[in-house]
């Protein structure tokens, strides 16, 4: 579970740094533009595969019904995230020719992590770490702001290859995100006892 995003609730010039530090990205697109952007599911924290304890999340422009934010991890997360999936792959992949499995199905002898990613294939695991990163930060933060999102589906501005190009394990990376908010229950609830007592007084 994951328990260590650090969230900055203010807003962001549309100009930012690359997760890097260095250089500037383009402008970044309005708040209703999702075009083709990697979709994710918003996950319970606590189900997620894998734990992400350091992360950054700025809120860079809200309006009633959408948010735009930026998540950012460092160097160190993004190689810890990787190893992380690497090893849960090897423990569920099929058997691997030349390495015994013990018991509980755990490979008895440590496989190179080079001939793990050429027979798993290195775009499948960079893939499935790209979503892992994606629905884990934003469900932890979905979870902490206790906000509703629609049909619990968030899209990235930048697309699968664009995030797949600019993911290195051991570097930092980032990403922008659309979260479609729905009112909660209890705000639908008052809104409407409000627009009541608004008719009646009128």
């Amino acid at each position: 579970m994951n328990t260590g995003g650090k969230v900055v609730n203010k807003m962001r010039s549309l100009i930012c740094c690359g997760s890097s530090g260095t250089g500037k990205r383009p402008l970044l697109q309005p708040i209703s533009a999702v075009g083709s952007g990697l979709e994710a599911s918003i996950t319970n924290p606590e189900e997620n595969v894998i734990g992400i304890k350091n992360f950054e999340i700025v809120v860079e422009s809200k309006d009633d019904d959408k948010m735009q934010v930026r998540v950012d991890l460092s160097g160190k997360e993004t190689g810890i995230v990787f190893e992380k999936v690497l090893r849960n792959f090897a423990r569920t992949a099929p058997a691997i020719p030349g390495f015994r499995r013990g018991k509980g199905g755990k490979l008895s002898t440590k496989v190179p992590k080079e001939f793990l990613l050429l027979t798993l294939g290195e775009d499948r695991v960079t893939s499935f770490v790209i979503q892992e990163i994606v629905s884990t930060t934003l469900g932890d933060y979905v979870k902490k702001e206790n906000l509703t999102v629609k049909d619990n589906k968030i899209n990235t501005i930048q697309t699968a290859e664009e995030l797949k190009s600019a993911f290195i394990p051991g570097n930092g990376f980032g990403f922008n995100a659309i979260l479609e908010l729905e009112k909660s229950s209890e705000e639908s609830t008052a809104t409407l006892e409000l627009e009541e007592s608004t008719v009646e007084s009128s």
